[in-house]
């Protein structure tokens, strides 16, 4: 398999595959969605009972205008920056799930109404490198007299477990497109022009006669200029052996990291597939 990057951002990627197939492109996929692990809160303790500012002498009530799941819930899906050399899951810890620096991360939450709580308030105790990637996304609305205190425990996990730990999104793969245009006697300016208009990404261009490609990578395999040319002149494929494949990530994983993991975790897998094979009698 030969890489080549198209586009590259920390967040968003976009890679040519050649000399590969359908089904590993497909693994590569998989892999990205589901097996990536990363830092997601999935444990949050809410203060129960009246809260005292000792600050203004008010009293407010531990209480929001959404269940405490639903907060919850909304904690689990803020992006973490993971440092997976850094961090493990709990059960592949030293400390044997116990909960240390290397496999958890605590966070408080100390907000009184009336106001919005974001992301941003929700605060990492230690390591301030740890804070929430989107500051600005709103979780909970607090009304005046309600006040909002908790700690939450973030863990690593995968998707296969739940989409809050998922890093990857948007994953897609496509075949590399062909479009070969090859003018058939038949065929009037008409119908080459016709053909033109109908290409859903305007990648065809007609004039002074001739029907020319612009850029061929941003044909979606769609078949109209084909079905608009009945002729034949434009014959459209995929080939088999090249694809594109493009993702993004929350932030939590930088592309580069994800890939990385993924190529590292397929190839211990497959590693371990060979080894049972090779072990059966």
């Amino acid at each position: 398999m030969d890489v080549q990057v198209v586009e590259l951002s920390p967040r968003s990627m976009r890679l040519e595959l050649t000399e590969t197939t359908a089904s590993q492109v497909n693994a590569i996929r998989r892999t990205l969605l589901a097996d990536v692990p990363k830092l997601a809160i999935d444990d949050v303790e809410f203060h129960l009972g009246p809260i005292r500012d000792e600050a203004t002498n008010k009293d407010y009530d531990s209480s929001t205008s959404m269940f405490d799941e639903g907060v919850a819930l909304r904690l689990g899906l803020l992006p973490i920056p993971t440092d997976l050399g850094q961090f493990r899951r709990k059960e592949e810890c030293t400390c044997e799930g116990q909960g240390c620096t290397h496999c958890q991360v605590m966070f408080s939450i100390d907000k009184k109404g009336p106001c919005t709580v974001y992301a941003g308030d929700v605060v990492p105790l230690g390591d301030s490198s740890l804070a929430i990637l989107e500051p600005e996304i709103p979780i909970v609305r607090l009304g005046a007299r309600q006040a909002l205190l908790a700690y939450a425990t973030a863990v690593v996990g995968t998707a296969k477990e739940h989409a809050k730990w998922q890093v990857a999104q948007a994953v897609g793969i496509s075949p590399r497109p062909h479009v070969k245009i090859s003018r058939q006697k038949e065929c009037t300016d008409a119908c080459l022009k016709r053909a033109a208009q109908s290409c859903p990404v305007n990648i065809l261009d007609f004039s002074n006669g001739k029907l020319a490609v612009t850029e061929e990578t941003k044909c979606i395999l769609c078949g109209a200029c084909e079905k608009a040319c009945p002729h034949g002149s434009i014959e459209v494929t995929a080939d088999p052996a090249k694809y594109f494949l493009k993702m993004e990530t929350d932030g939590s994983l930088s592309c580069r990291e994800a890939l990385r993991f993924t190529l590292k975790d397929l190839k211990r897998r497959f590693e371990d597939l060979r080894e049972a094979v090779q072990a059966l009698p």
